[in-house]
């Protein structure tokens, strides 16, 4: 078996890629979201703000049997590498992910990064079963279980018009203080600065397990380039935010992402977060029932939303259970320290 880079004008490679990436799909996770070719292919392409990333595939007699894509952070969390290693379920017990596993720590390690993180599907509660070889071999290469995100999916038409109306009606009455701004594509410039302090609270209000991740230093040149990249790969912000009048600041925010790809008729949601100190007037719901009727306006052939939240996220959960959003499966991520 030979890993080379995987090259994104090499248009077959990327293609064999591609297939095999709805191969394991199809027989790890048929439930789950489908990939999008057009998003996958500029990807391969795009540059990614605070974000190195780069691709593998592993050839096996001429064809395809392996993928290995692997993202350093770059700037703020210097000791962090992720990756999303997969093998052709046609291929697999034959060392493939071995190499591909090596060719991840070595990748990681001559980068200077010390603690390498890895994900596998497992199953939920009475959800679907899942493979259990990932968790296996993860653990057999040292690596433990530091986070459980338990992947959620929501028809758009989940609720019945009355729930909807009772619980925004709720949700309104809580927050009598805020403004609801909805937009797509990138923020509006009064908000962009207000915007930018809650990313960088993202990443410590939201619980990551015993992975170490400190505050971005999140400016305003950095969050467009972010929406630059976002529009460069085909993917279409959908955000709402609620505004304290009081101040103008932006209390909560919420995004879904949508594909530009017609054929495309699920949608991802992003982070949901509010301001510790905008907490107790129910300003997730808000945004996110908000944002949901803004989805069904600008992308009516969007049928489903599919999230995660970790396991230990009991607030977000109760939210998304109200929003009818029912567990499918979780994502677990294991953590290996060099």
């Amino acid at each position: 078996m030979e890993i080379t880079p995987l090259h994104p004008d090499d248009h077959d490679a990327v293609g064999d890629v591609f297939a095999l990436m709805h191969a394991v799909r199809a027989a790890d996770a048929p439930e789950g979201p489908a990939p999008v070719e057009q998003s996958f292919r500029a990807g391969l392409r795009q540059k990614r703000p605070g974000l190195d990333v780069t691709h593998y595939a592993a050839t096996d007699g001429g064809a395809v049997v392996g993928y290995l894509g692997i993202g350093l952070l770059v700037g703020d969390n210097p000791h962090l590498a992720m990756a999303e290693l997969m093998v052709h379920p046609g291929h697999r017990r034959r060392g493939h992910g071995a190499a591909l596993l090596d060719c991840y720590v070595d990748h990681a390690s001559a980068h200077g990064r010390t603690d390498l993180t890895a994900g596998t599907l497992t199953a939920w509660g009475d959800g679907p079963r899942r493979p259990t070889a990932g968790v296996a071999f993860l653990e057999r290469n040292g690596f433990t279980l530091a986070l459980v995100n338990v992947r959620r999916r929501s028809r758009t038409d989940a609720l019945t018009p009355e729930t909807e109306r009772r619980l925004w009606d709720r949700a309104r009455a809580a927050s009598a203080d805020y403004d609801v701004r909805t937009w797509t594509g990138p923020a509006p410039d009064d908000l962009i600065e207000s915007i930018c302090r809650l990313d960088a609270l993202s990443r410590t209000e939201v619980p990551t397990g015993d992975i170490a991740l400190e505050a971005d230093a999140v400016d305003v040149e950095r969050a467009r380039a972010k929406e630059a990249a976002t529009a460069a790969v085909h993917q279409v912000p959908v955000k709402a935010a609620a505004v304290h009048r009081a101040t103008g600041e932006v209390a909560a925010l919420t995004d879904v992402h949508a594909y530009e790809d017609p054929a495309a008729t699920h949608a991802t949601q992003g982070i949901t977060i509010a301001d510790p100190a905008h907490r107790g007037h129910r300003l997730g719901m808000l945004v996110k029932l908000a944002n949901l009727r803004q989805l069904r306006q600008r992308f009516p052939r969007v049928e489903e939303v599919w999230t995660e939240n970790a396991d230990v996220n009991d607030h977000m959960v109760a939210i998304n259970t109200e929003l009818g959003y029912e567990a499918v499966d979780a994502l677990s991520v294991y953590q290996r320290r060099l």
